[in-house]
């Protein structure tokens, strides 16, 4: 699958998300939430990449439940080698998880791709991100579909989150940010053992 919006015969706004279907990961809370913005409008379509085919099944299941299973599109497994490029057919990306504390290596992929992102407003995800670089909304339908829905009613609100997270991975999650970091750690050990030991560290 390469061009999605094509493939899939989206017209409008595409939101995604990208990973696994296990509970945590809050996909009753995206679809539930999705449910309540087609409500609302008809002009953005749900594109779910990952998942094992029994959990697929589930989700399909509740899609009908909820009627929404016409905006609603299960890509399954993807190679991660294409990440990127699915990334970069998104208008919004969502990382609706529920549970944990670490945050999903996804969400620095998802800031780097440039598009905005909406997020649980949790610790997993909130290590990382704040306000000025994501929606970040409370963990039940209302609040995360209104989130959701003032990037679709907002281009330019699109746009600023999006770069303000690629922004932030490249000044502290890039490779050079880390080397950087590191460095400044290993001058500070140099001038400290220097001091203690009164032995020149060249």
């Amino acid at each position: 699958m390469q061009n999605i919006k094509t493939e899939l015969n989206i017209q409008d706004l595409t939101l995604m998300y990208v990973g696994n279907l296990e509970s945590y990961q809050g996909i009753d809370l995206l679809l539930d939430s999705f449910a309540l913005i087609i409500n609302q409008t008809d002009k953005v379509d749900l594109v779910i990449i990952g998942g094992e085919p029994t959990d697929i099944l589930k989700y399909q299941i509740r899609t009908r439940e909820l009627g929404i299973e016409h905006k609603v599109h299960f890509c399954g497994s993807q190679p991660s080698n294409q990440l990127g490029l699915y990334l970069s057919q998104a208008d919004i990306l969502v990382s609706p998880r529920i549970k944990g504390k670490n945050t999903p290596m996804k969400i620095y992929s998802y800031l780097d791709s440039g598009k905005p992102v909406v997020a649980t407003n949790l610790l997993t995800h909130t290590q990382v991100m704040n306000n000025r670089v994501a929606i970040l909304a409370n963990p039940n339908a209302k609040d995360f579909s209104q989130g959701i829905l003032s990037l679709i009613d907002d281009y330019n609100l699109r746009l600023k989150l999006g770069n303000a997270g690629k922004n932030l991975v490249k000044e502290k999650h890039s490779y050079q940010a880390f080397s950087q970091k590191l460095n400044t750690l290993y001058d500070y050990l140099r001038l400290e053992i220097s001091k203690n030991s009164r032995v020149f560290i060249p």
